[in-house]
């Protein structure tokens, strides 16, 4: 069995006092009593800052406000493919969409270039009420079409950056100054970890993506990096682990 440290005073908690059946640590040191996982977790997490150097793509940065890490979310390999699946994705849906157009402009009187689609469904001019189905319809497609854009744009130049002084904490994640922004009480966060989430996409296939969380004492999470490399996920979760203690 693994040595594990107690969190609040440090001292290393002997195996006696380990039960791994009901997954608790006891540090007689400072009578406090641990989940046994999420101090293992923990250890691994030290341990990946002591036994390598920090990733390609990934800095931090001290400044009088606090510390600052930032992560390129840049991949050769994933933009390629967002960029293959989405040419592929729009391009069918543009079909449509330009059909689409070509009945509402048709509708509204407006002119449209010749190369437009005739606005023809089952050979008859489409109305007012197949239009707007059509649009409804469409929504969810444009949707994940604007989803492999997004993707795309993420793997050839996102970042996510984690800030964090005495105050507050930040998780800012996009390209450029162009994202979302997520806040965080840093005493408010009691356990640092990587977790697997799991899911089915529309075929039925089983889906895994990990993320990085922020485990707060009132029991919110805080999920972000599941579109980091591993290596740049795991070693970010070790250093916020270090920084938030």
């Amino acid at each position: 069995m693994p040595m594990v440290n107690c969190p609040e005073c440090r001292n290393k908690i002997p195996k006696a006092d380990i039960n791994v059946s009901t997954d608790l640590a006891l540090c007689r040191q400072c009578d406090s009593t641990h989940a046994f996982s999420e101090l293992f977790e923990r250890r691994d997490l030290s341990q990946k800052l002591e036994a390598s150097q920090p990733p390609s793509g990934l800095t931090e940065r001290t400044t009088a406000r606090g510390v600052a890490f930032s992560v390129s979310h840049r991949s050769i390999g994933g933009a390629l493919g967002a960029l293959a699946i989405g040419l592929f994705w729009n391009g069918i849906v543009s079909v449509f969409v330009f059909l689409n157009l070509s009945s509402t402009f048709g509708l509204l009187g407006v002119a449209v270039p010749e190369w437009f689609p005739a606005p023809l469904m089952n050979g008859e001019t489409m109305g007012w009420g197949m239009t707007l189905f059509l649009w409804i319809f469409l929504t969810p497609f444009l949707v994940i079409g604007a989803g492999f854009i997004g993707a795309f744009f993420m793997a050839v130049a996102g970042h996510t950056e984690v800030r964090i002084n005495a105050a507050e904490g930040r998780v800012f994640t996009g390209v450029g100054p162009m994202g979302w922004t997520r806040k965080f009480t840093p005493h408010e966060v009691r356990h640092v970890s990587l977790s697997d989430s799991k899911w089915r996409d529309s075929d039925g296939d089983r889906q895994t993506k990990q993320e990085i969380v922020l485990e707060m004492h009132n029991s919110d999470l805080l999920k972000f990096g599941s579109g980091m490399k591993e290596e740049r996920r795991s070693y970010l979760a070790a250093l916020l682990q270090r920084t938030l203690g």
